[in-house]
């Protein structure tokens, strides 16, 4: 068992059983279980259609409690009442409280449209990961916007990061996960294309440096640089970082699902030809589920 508290937070519907053994494959540092279930549904109803769909949610919640048992992880079921927010408010703080130190996630594939959203609103305030199966089988990371991304992506070279990484996911390894793109392959495509963004304070005795092609480069892109470009979209949580298996120790990177979320809304097309071409692809570069790198 982790020793590290990891708190999982699941809103109560039909089927959540199914969706509960899932998550585990994302994440296996699961150490508590919360169902937060609508009032409503612990109701008896006059309607038998709202009764049969009662019913279900309530067997749901139960299978989920038996499953937790036999993984030995602590079960709390916690009743959301009207109106739905403030409730949530408090028995979200009263978790944290009970928790400290943990770490939070949340699936919102099931529930009340009222609990969801309000989950969802103050899952940011608590850091919680958010999960959601929406129409697949399989709960996904829900990927949340920040500023740091917006500020990241201003910068033109960050766009062209990501572009280089995701034109890299149209190919997939057999076992269906995303490319990695070694540093030393990225380094070179960004130095083709580098942009610098701000003015270099050049030393009267410095001598012009001469590359292996028998010209000058305006752009000069140091391997200082490159790196603090891909300690700021590791930091943001727009690319992954790993060290390679084999003969060679390298890094690689590739994009995660954020990146690519803050490419489509924050890249501009006229940053380059290759963003604009990646930005207008109509059938995408659509990630897959990126699992976890043996250690």
């Amino acid at each position: 068992m982790p020793s590290d508290p990891h708190v999982h937070i699941i809103t109560a519907g039909e089927n959540i059983q199914t969706a509960y053994p899932a998550i585990f494959r994302t994440l296996p540092t699961i150490t508590r279980t919360y169902v937060f279930a609508d009032s409503d549904a612990y109701t008896l109803s006059s309607n038998p259609e709202r009764e049969k769909q009662r019913l279900a949610i309530m067997h749901s919640v139960d299978a989920v409690k038996e499953l937790s048992a036999t993984l030995s992880i602590p079960f709390s079921r916690e009743l959301v009442f009207p109106p739905v927010y403030p409730s949530a408010r408090d028995l979200l703080e009263r978790i944290v409280q009970d928790n400290p130190g943990a770490r939070f996630t949340m699936d919102l594939s099931a529930g009340s449209r009222s609990l969801c959203t309000a989950l969802a609103t103050l899952a940011p305030w608590i850091d919680a990961g958010v999960y959601s199966s929406f129409d697949e089988k399989v709960p996904r990371a829900v990927p949340a916007p920040g500023m740091q991304a917006l500020a990241l992506l201003a910068n033109p070279n960050y766009q062209t990061i990501l572009a280089l990484l995701l034109r890299k996911y149209e190919k997939h390894v057999p076992d269906g996960t995303r490319e990695w793109v070694s540093r030393e392959y990225l380094y070179k495509q960004v130095w083709g294309v580098y942009r610098r963004t701000r003015a270099r304070t050049v030393k009267p005795d410095s001598r012009p440096v001469v590359y292996r092609r028998g010209f000058r480069s305006p752009q000069e892109l140091s391997h200082g640089t490159f790196s603090s470009f891909m300690k700021a979209l590791i930091g943001a949580g727009l690319v992954e970082q790993r060290m390679s298996s084999g003969e060679s120790i390298r890094k690689e990177y590739r994009g995660t699902e954020s990146g690519e979320m803050a490419f489509r809304f924050y890249a501009n097309a006229d940053t380059s030809t290759l963003v604009r071409t990646m930005l207008g692809k109509k059938k995408g570069f659509q990630l897959v589920s990126a699992r976890p790198h043996p250690a």
